[in-house]
């Protein structure tokens, strides 16, 4: 079965995070996440953000993941916007193109509850990055896995590979 890995940028990404790095300046240095990135046996890695594409591409390069990254889409390259369900509709059918030879399933980190509740409607895992994250339980229907930041979410997936 194919792993697929979809990311929101913006607060998920680089705002909950442990440390007190700027993400929007590039530092090549900067390697924690790719590593953590690398190992979560994703067959696929795409970005999925409401910011537009140069942000998403400027953040991805000041990640150092501009060679993970499958696809970025963003608010100005597909036809609407997360939470609404033709976002979601759009890009799940795009992986599903692209990923056509994997029996996939899908894992989608967002700090959002609305576009977790949409993305659960499409038929994908839910990760919540939040540091309200303990609050995961309000969302049982939503929710398949909370934690405060997208290094103690990777850090979990990295040692648990069959999920």
């Amino acid at each position: 079965m194919g792993k697929i890995f979809v990311f929101d940028i913006d607060d998920t990404l680089i705002i909950h995070s442990p440390t007190a790095a700027d993400y929007y300046k590039e530092d090549k240095k900067n390697t924690g996440l790719k590593k953590l990135m690398n190992g979560i046996g994703a067959d696929r890695i795409y970005i999925y953000t409401n910011g537009t594409y140069s942000h998403g591409e400027g953040v991805i390069n000041a990640l150092n993941l501009t060679n993970d990254i499958k696809k970025i889409y963003a608010r100005d390259t597909i036809p609407f916007m997360k939470p609404l369900m033709g976002s979601f509709t759009f890009v799940n059918n795009e992986i599903l193109q692209d990923n056509y030879q994997l029996l996939n399933e899908t894992y989608f980190f967002d700090d959002m509850v609305d576009n977790l509740r949409t993305a659960k409607k499409v038929g994908w895992k839910t990760i919540w990055i939040s540091p309200q994250y303990k609050n995961y339980t309000n969302y049982p229907d939503i929710i398949d896995y909370a934690f405060p930041n997208i290094y103690e979410a990777l850090l979990y997936f990295n040692q648990k590979k069959y999920y």
